[in-house]
Order: C-alpha cells, then sequence, then structure tokens
C-alpha cells in the first residue's frame, strides 16, 4: 500500500443533531451492545449531550469517529463541581491509527476549559489517555463499579482536587466554575 494511500484528510467540528443516529450506530458497531451495562452509561442515560463539546470527525459527510462529553457533578458533601464526563470516544474500525481520536479528545478538552471548566472526567485505559494530561482520580467514586484504574480526570490547572461522588447533572449546560459552597 503507497503511503498516500494512508493519508487522511479529515474535519473535526461540533456535533449536530442530525448525525446523532449515525453516531450511535458507530458506537454500536465499535462497543456492542454490552456498553449498555457499564457504570459509564448510567451517566449518560436520559442525559443530552453538552453540543458545544462534543465533537466528530467527518471527511466530506463521511462520519470517521465521535467523541461525547456530558454533564456531571461531583459532590462531597461540602461542594459540588460540575464538570464535563468524555466518552465514548469512538472512531470507526478502518480509520484507526490516523490521529482521529487524538484530534477529537483535544477538541472538546480544548472546548471545556475555554468554557471555565475545572475538570474532565472519563472511564478509560491509562496508557491511551496519560498523554493528554489524564491521570488516575483518587476520591471520586461513580453509580456503580468501575475499575479504580481506568477513573481518570483531567484538571484544568495543577493543584486542582475533587473528591466525593458522582451524579448526573439535571441541564445539559454548564456554566463557567459552578462551584457551590454550602457553608457559605
Amino acid at each position: 500500500m503507497a503511503l498516500d494511500a494512508l493519508a487522511l484528510d479529515f474535519s473535526i467540528s461540533l456535533e449536530t443533531p442530525d448525525l446523532d443516529q449515525r453516531i450511535l450506530e458507530l458506537t454500536d458497531r465499535a462497543f456492542g451492545p454490552g456498553r449498555y451495562v457499564k457504570t459509564a452509561e448510567r451517566l449518560r442515560e436520559g442525559a443530552r449531550i453538552l453540543p458545544d463539546m462534543s465533537f466528530v470527525a467527518l471527511d466530506g459527510d463521511h462520519l470517521l469517529g465521535s467523541v461525547r462529553m456530558w454533564p456531571i457533578s461531583i459532590d462531597n458533601g461540602e461542594q459540588s463541581e460540575r464538570i464535563a464526563f468524555l466518552g465514548p470516544i469512538v472512531v470507526d474500525d478502518v480509520q484507526r491509527g490516523r490521529g482521529i481520536g487524538k484530534a477529537l479528545i483535544n477538541a472538546c478538552l480544548e472546548a471545556a476549559f475555554a468554557k471555565g471548566l475545572r475538570a474532565v472526567l472519563l472511564v478509560g485505559t491509562p496508557g491511551y489517555f496519560l498523554p493528554f494530561g489524564f491521570e488516575k482520580a483518587k476520591g471520586i467514586s461513580l453509580p456503580g463499579p468501575v475499575d479504580p484504574n481506568r477513573l481518570m480526570i483531567r484538571y484544568s490547572q495543577p493543584g486542582l482536587a475533587f473528591t466525593g461522588r458522582v451524579s448526573k447533572a439535571v441541564t445539559a449546560s454548564l456554566e463557567p466554575r459552578m462551584n457551590t459552597n454550602r457553608h457559605q
């Protein structure tokens, strides 16, 4: 195979509602029905994506990949921090290894931090997500079982550390630094 046959031109853009069904079909092909029993799905069930932080990779009108962000909060009983939950990240099987996933992740992280969010949480493979600045999430629990080594967080700046229980946010918008201190 010639080297230029491996070259791929694609664009990254915000997800639009007309792509929803195609994204679901691509995700089902990539992860199968087993994904619906995972704890991460409890955070996505019935929720709406964050439309200004969810991206697709396209080659013309061909969907190559997608990454979605969801509104969640971390509550430790004293403070509640609204952040984003990343996933699933999906790339068409025949397009893998070409930087599409990396471009999608970088786009959603950039958008989240530009909006003023202070962290992004995910469940994923550490070896893949460490280069993006993710680290093991310490003191954070999801509403169901998850391998603690795969629960990862990326903070917008050094020195931040959130702890507590994760829950779905009730709206699909996150205002910058939505931080409520119950002891004010």
